[in-house]
Order: C-alpha cells, then structure tokens, then sequence
C-alpha cells in the first residue's frame, strides 16, 4: 500500500528524534570555525605545531573495507550495493582513495566507480588564521575541504542517477578546494573543477563556488553563520558554475541536540530552507553509524550498509611492551548519505598533529571509535513548510568516525 507524504515525512521526523535518545554527554568541544568541535571535543598531548602540516601517516598505511547493503519495508526486502574501498597514504601530503561497486543489473560483476581519485593535500594552523587546500585528479563526491561548516551538512549529495543511465553524478576530473579562516570568524572559501579526461569532454575550468562566510557562536549555546558569493548549485546535475547568493544559518543546541535553520537565496534557482539536526555519539547513533542506517524513498523504506570486511594496512590495534610513543594525529572520517540510502564517498579529515609520524619506521597504533550519525538534513526549494515543501525535501546525512592515530618507537 502506498505511504502518503505526510507519513513519509512523520517517519523522517520520528527518525530524528530517535536517534539522539542514548546519547552521552560530553565535555564542551574547543572552539573552531568549523563544526569539529562537535566530533573531536578532546585534545592531543601536544598542541598541534604552527605553520604547514600534511599530518602523514606513513607509507602504504590506509585501510580497505567491503559492504553490502540492505533495504526493508512491511512489503519489501532488498540486498544491493555490494560496495568495497580503500584508502591509502603515498608520501607526504599524497594519497589515493579507491571506491567501487556492482552495478545493480543482471551481471553479476558490472564494477562501477564511486570514487577514483589521488590527492595533493595540505592544512595550515596558525595564531590567528587556519586554511587548507586539496587537490583531486579523478572521480569526486565530497568537496569538504577542510572539515565542514553547518551549512555544509545542507548540501546536495551527488546522486545515483548513473546507476541507471550513462551520465556522469560525481564530480571530475580535477577538483580544487581551498579556504582560508580567520578564527575572528571571517574567511573565504573556493571549490572549482577542470572537466576532461574522459575522452567526450573539452578541458572546462568551472568555478563551483566562491565565497566570503562569517561564523560564530553567541552566547553559549546558539551559533550563527552566513555565506556572501557564488553559492554551490542545488539542482541537478551538480558541479555547474557556482551562482550569486547568501546564505542565513541559526542553529541552537538544545539538550543533546543542537538544531538549525538554513535560508538560501541564489540568483537563479528558488529559494531553499532547511532544518538540521547534530547528535551526539550514543548507544543508539553509534548502531545508526556502524551499518548507515537511514529512511528514503522511491520505494519507502528504511536502509542499511552492513559491513562485511575492515582491514589495515601497516596498521597496528596495540603497541608492544616498552614502546615509546613519539607523535600523534587525530582525524575525523566523514560520509554523507543521499535520499535513497547510497553511501558512495568517504573523506579523512586530518586535524591535529605532534611529534614524529609517518616514519616507516615507527609503530603506527590505531584507537578508532565508533561510527556514529552526527547530523540529519531536511531542505527543500519553498520557503512555507506545508506539503510542497516536504513533497520536495531532500534529506542528506553524515555520518563520522573519530581516530587517533599513535606512533611509537621501539625503544
């Protein structure tokens, strides 16, 4: 029987609400111009040297991993998207990130591409301004570079049309992200990409979005950020010329949650608004992150990914006895899921560092904490919430992990 919009979107609410019942209190976060403090509330050691760090883990260290994914409703149950990935560190400030899945159909072993990419990267941490910048050459799903803003979580994920049709969702073939904040509040970010490669395309250079934003947090317990520029385009297909506009964001944390509201206005599409909810990690948002558990439509349904296979590269759970240890890196892995369930990116966003890392040498120790759902989106092209508006929504997710990498000598 066919589920009503109303009901869909009761489900979506009901969801939200959900999974923040379990959740731990956790001590303030540090202040940030992004929303890491929200995830990584702990410090290093050591702070996190001045100047210019590509946070290396070492050579040949990154992880593999293999899942497949599940979709239930009263009247259906489904198994699809076999998907297998790695990740891994090169040399300093190089790594590659290998995405893959079966193509639904009626071959059995159709791969197709979710993200193929070498990355050129860099991060900045100053007295009084930090930046980063990010170089990818291949096929793209995730332009958060450094970790993301609350407006970030609005964001369009790439779809799943190429499932279904020969056309193109990601975003290739070089893609450049930079930003630079002042930790006043005031930054500047851009993301651009040069299409070709793929033996149809000329050489284009796209400017996907350029902007001036203002992020703060005011009294407490409310936040405030706003983008002024070339706003990222909403509507399909994604990665086209950014377009002028702003953007409104007010967000307040409310008991375990903290909530906000988007307001975006761009010159040539409709004004969007939007609602988001962030969760703090929990028994109940730890089992939404370890199998990606999600509602979508187009049939309804509930959504999982249940991982089959993790695996590390040069990578150690222990240090032996009598190892000293001589350097830290935190980082926070991000994945975004689109209305339909599909997890087709996944990002590491280096964040500290201290002492000595990415020796071959070294022991390198890794204290991973669970994957959890840190935020839920609801946004859609109207600006009155009747049925228009939850008809049309989109309703992206992220989903992160914690990680502290540890390196140890031999003594």
């Amino acid at each position: 029987m066919p589920v009503s919009t109303r009901n869909c979107s009761i489900a979506s609410i009901a969801l939200l609400l959900l999974i923040g019942k379990g959740a731990k209190a956790q001590q303030p976060a540090p202040r940030s111009n992004t929303q890491e403090g929200q995830v990584n509330t702990t410090a290093l050691l050591h702070p996190t040297p001045y100047g210019w760090h590509t946070d290396y883990l070492g050579p040949f260290r990154g992880t593999f991993d293999m899942s497949i994914g599940v979709k239930a409703w009263s009247n259906l149950l489904q198994l699809n998207n076999f998907v297998f990935s790695a990740n891994v560190d090169l040399l300093p400030g190089l790594r590659a990130r290998l995405g893959f899945r079966r193509k639904e159909g009626k071959q059995l072993l159709h791969l197709q591409t979710d993200e193929f990419y070498l990355e050129a990267f860099d991060n900045y941490h100053g007295r009084s301004v930090d930046g980063a910048i990010s170089l990818r050459i291949g096929h793209v799903r995730y332009l958060h570079v450094p970790y993301p803003d609350a407006i970030s979580i609005f964001d369009p994920v790439p779809g799943t049309l190429d499932q279904y049709s020969p056309v193109e969702t990601d975003y290739r073939s070089v893609v450049l992200d930079g930003e630079l904040a002042s930790h006043s509040g005031f930054g500047f970010h851009w993301s651009g990409r040069l299409a070709g490669f793929t033996g149809h395309d000329s050489l284009t250079p796209t400017v996907m979005a350029a902007y001036a934003f203002y992020r703060s947090d005011l009294w407490h317990s409310w936040h405030f950020e706003t983008r002024l520029g070339d706003l990222a385009v909403r509507n399909e297909p994604l990665g086209r010329a950014g377009q002028p506009g702003y953007d409104l964001y007010l967000g307040k944390q409310i008991g375990e949650f903290n909530v906000g509201l988007l307001y975006e206005h761009k010159q040539t599409e409709p004004d969007f608004t939007g609602i988001a909810v962030q969760f703090k990690p929990g028994s109940v948002t730890n089992v939404f992150g370890k199998y990606t558990i999600d509602y979508s439509r187009h049939p309804d349904g509930f959504t999982a990914q249940v991982p089959l296979l993790h695996f590390r590269f040069n990578e150690d759970r222990s240090a032996p006895l009598g190892a000293k240890l001589v350097g830290e890196i935190r980082a926070v892995r991000v994945r975004t899921i689109d209305a339909q369930g599909f997890t087709r990116n996944q990002y590491e966003h280096r964040l500290q560092t201290w002492g000595r890392t990415g020796d071959p040498g070294l022991i390198c120790v890794v204290h991973s904490h669970p994957w959890y759902i840190q935020a839920e989106a609801l946004v859609s092209p109207h600006t009155s919430l009747d049925s228009k508006w939850f008809h049309d929504r989109s309703g992206p997710g992220q989903y992160v992990q914690l990680v502290t990498y540890r390196f140890y000598s031999r003594g």
